[in-house]
């Protein structure tokens, strides 16, 4: 699968102190809109890195316009940093990204405002990150992604990295002393031994 000088990299050869946030990933809710496969068939792509090169793509439909979206819900708010893509479509893909918006589709993605732009190049590696604003992706609990292309898209592999912001609860045990333990009795007998200077 690789040869020597292939580009792929390993995912500690990185270089970015963001984790992946697959686990943070509702997977089962993933949701792919104009695509030739069923719409849960979106959660193809989004493979742990070290997976990102088998097999399963993703395309748009050839009969329609030549776009994807795909509606992403986190199992917890995250902070994303980095985005990589597998675009095997062999030309530059337009990524429009909104951010926090549950039941996203394509009417909105013309009237909505994208929260990022980003031109994705062909890469078969899935090895270059793009950096995302991350004073705009803070706390993002739903993400939708739409690809579009002068050709069909094509998609292996979507990585996303930032950190979960992973809601635990802690409580503080706390003991409170209803009833003093000592009596009043013995606190006064204290006092009373008391000097003071």
């Amino acid at each position: 699968m690789h040869s020597a000088g292939c580009g792929c990299k390993e995912e500690h050869e990185l270089a970015t102190s963001s984790v992946c946030l697959r686990s943070q990933i509702d997977v089962e809710g993933v949701r792919v809109f104009n695509s030739n496969s069923r719409p849960e068939a979106g959660r193809v792509v989004f493979k742990p890195y070290a997976s990102r090169l088998s097999d399963g793509t993703l395309t748009s439909d050839p009969d329609s316009d030549n776009e994807l979206l795909l509606t992403v819900p986190f199992i917890n708010p995250c902070d994303i940093a980095n985005l990589l893509v597998i675009n095997e479509g062999g030309e530059v893909l337009r990524l429009k990204l909104f951010v926090n918006r549950p039941n996203f589709d394509f009417t909105d993605v013309d009237e909505v405002p994208p929260t990022q732009q980003l031109d994705i190049p062909p890469d078969i590696h899935g090895s270059f990150l793009h950096k995302l604003s991350l004073a705009k992706f803070r706390d993002v609990s739903d993400l939708a992604l739409h690809f579009s292309g002068k050709k069909q898209v094509e998609l292996r592999y979507i990585g996303l990295r930032g950190k979960s912001r992973t809601r635990q609860a802690n409580f503080v045990d706390t003991k409170y002393e209803l009833m003093p333990k000592a009596s009043l009795k013995d606190s006064l007998e204290e006092l009373k031994g008391m000097r003071y200077v």
